[in-house]
């Protein structure tokens, strides 16, 4: 059952963490102009400002969902229809690339994210699909709010290790729409099996 969950968990959030969007790519031309060194303020301020809006929104949807358990399948099902949406948005991908003239700083790491709508929708749709009342709340939202800060961690980390490369595909029309194709068909297969579990 954990198995289970812990699968159909990253393949609903890994392809919206790791793929192209505010963040990643001010990442990977960070990290492609300035090195590693030179992004993590920037990397920090951002996954900073990740954790505290997981845990609100995890927080406030928990305390949504507890009141009306009509609620919770509402929010299932229209997570459900973010990811079809997602799925949709990644079929028809463009990414412009972007040039950064100096470091990001911790304080634009903060700023870029408090705005970053792309990632707001995440911790939303991972609540509204995976947060369960039946069990223990503040321990599910803790290990969900920790789950996906882990994983947008490392995500953000590889965009700037990889940035000059991922700089160079994602410019890249053709490497654009597989990466598309891919992840929306991920995501389309994860949105259909959480509708019928």
């Amino acid at each position: 059952m954990i198995t289970e969950f812990a699968i159909t968990w990253f393949l609903s959030i890994a392809p919206l963490s790791f793929s192209p969007g505010p963040a990643n790519v001010l990442f990977a031309a960070s990290g492609s102009t300035f090195g590693v060194k030179a992004s993590l303020p920037f990397w920090i301020g951002t996954n900073l400002i990740c954790l505290i809006q997981t845990a609100i929104v995890g927080l406030g949807l928990a305390t949504v969902i507890t009141e009306s358990s009509g609620v919770q399948i509402i929010f299932k099902y229209t997570g459900v229809l973010v990811l079809l949406y997602l799925a949709l948005r990644f079929f028809q991908s463009k990414i412009k690339g972007r040039q950064v003239l100096k470091p990001l700083t911790f304080k634009e790491g903060v700023m870029v994210e408090l705005v970053n709508a792309k990632f707001l929708l995440i911790p939303t749709m991972m609540f509204s699909l995976f947060y369960n009342p039946s069990q223990n709340s503040y321990w599910c939202i803790f290990g969900l709010t920790t789950a996906l800060t882990v994983i947008t961690m490392i995500a953000n980390f590889v965009w700037i290790i990889g940035g000059k490369a991922a700089i160079s595909a994602i410019e890249n029309d053709r490497f654009t729409k597989y990466q598309g194709l891919f992840f929306g068909a991920v995501l389309i297969l994860t949105a259909f099996w959480l509708a019928v579990r």
